[in-house]
């Protein structure tokens, strides 16, 4: 690897990762043209690759037209164009979008969403917003709050709110004589079990990655807890929130991974999103689009 200095802030500061300078399908090249083969399509977020010609061509068509029009004061057809898309494959009822720049703000936009709505219908009691652990919804201070993920939530503790938890469901774990459609209605109990210990009045939102991502490694949950879930949810009056940051945008053969359970949250988080033309377990991502967007109810 050539040497050199550099006034970057590695994640890593013991050691000076390499420059990469170009890419191609599912390879990265260094400065000393090394290939290295992006098996995660760098973090989730290269949905098609490196060096999409379909992709370069949009973005270079949409520099040549507008770079940046403030959103407080102007929509633009772009992304007037990427929220039909995106509405087109949502769950009924979910009619509005709204653009972030990273997964960490939509998580955060989705729980400040959800106390604005909570506030407008006059139930400012409600605030606790209950996630489960092991977790992953992001790494700054309000995404860390719902996060459950000791080396990255501990060092921070001081300096945040911590929200409630509840177990996750990995039954995989588990040494019992109970059938999946059991314990997967045992996991889900958690959730009321932790509302009625704080008290509905208070509970606000819970949010799920509906399959687990960097904390859990594709954790998926047996199949009765997600629609108990939306039941408890709907008894209380408490928001389900889906972070779907990292298993929507066709990652798991549908556009969204709630679609596998016909479940519809209240409010979804997605990012890097692939656009689907026909949504089924052998679809075709045709286009690719970067937006980190968050669905929600009017």
């Amino acid at each position: 690897m050539t040497t050199r200095s550099s006034h970057v802030f590695p994640r890593h500061t013991k050691s000076q990762p390499p420059v990469a300078v170009s890419g191609a399908g599912c390879y990265l090249y260094d400065q000393d043209g090394k290939a290295y083969l992006d098996g995660s399509g760098g973090a989730a977020v290269s949905c098609l690759g490196h060096g999409d010609k379909v992709v370069t061509e949009a973005i270079k068509a949409q520099l040549d037209k507008l770079a940046f029009a403030h959103t407080g004061f102007l929509s633009s057809e772009a992304a007037e164009a990427l929220a039909d898309k995106l509405i087109e494959r949502a769950p009924a009822g979910l009619d509005r979008v709204y653009y972030v720049s990273g997964g960490s703000e939509a998580v955060e936009s989705c729980t400040k969403l959800a106390r604005q709505y909570a506030l407008a219908k006059g139930k400012g009691s409600r605030w606790q917003v209950i996630s489960r652990n092991p977790s992953y919804h992001g790494s700054t201070l309000g995404a860390l709050a719902v996060t459950g993920y000791r080396p990255l939530t501990d060092p921070f503790l001081p300096m945040m709110r911590r929200m409630p938890s509840i177990p996750a469901p990995r039954s995989y774990l588990d040494r019992d004589e109970l059938s999946e459609d059991e314990r997967g209605r045992r996991y889900a109990d958690l959730l009321r079990d932790k509302i009625l210990e704080l008290g509905p009045a208070s509970v606000l939102a819970f949010i799920m990655e509906p399959v687990g991502g960097a904390s859990t490694g594709a954790l998926v949950a047996p199949d009765r807890y997600y629609g108990r879930i939306r039941e408890i949810c709907d008894e209380f009056g408490v928001l389900l929130i889906y972070d779907e940051v990292m298993s929507g945008a066709g990652r798991t053969g549908r556009y969204l991974a709630a679609e596998h359970w016909n479940i519809k949250p209240d409010i979804i988080a997605l990012a890097n999103s692939g656009e689907i033309d026909k949504v089924s377990d052998t679809s075709v991502l045709e286009t690719w689009f970067d937006g980190r967007v968050v669905y929600s109810k009017p």
